[in-house]
């Protein structure tokens, strides 16, 4: 579509399955993108932009926004093994000394 160009909104496509395939790519343009935009937010910052620096300091969870909760859950399962089960680990893995 060439700049300026008017769309009209009667025609655009609106089936559930056009609209998914639509986001979809546009998902995938943003993830190939984000590292050139982080890069280039990133030297913003470095260059004193304090709104730049904020937005990399919030990405990288050092600050969070104003009224926000960040709660982290980290779930490690636990496993009991007997000795003899852990020296059959070591020999299967070839960790033995």
């Amino acid at each position: 579509m060439r700049k300026g160009a008017r769309t009209n909104l009667a025609v655009i496509e609106r089936r559930p399955e056009v609209l998914e395939e639509k986001r979809q790519a546009v998902i995938a343009e943003a993830v190939e993108a984000a590292p050139q935009v982080l890069r280039a937010v990133v030297e913003e910052a470095m260059n004193r932009d304090m709104r730049a620096a904020r937005l990399v300091f919030e990405i990288a969870g050092f600050l969070q926004k104003a009224g926000s909760f960040i709660a982290t859950q980290v779930n490690v399962p636990q496993l009991q093994i007997s000795p003899e089960e852990l020296e059959a680990l070591v020999w299967d893995l070839g960790m033995e000394s």
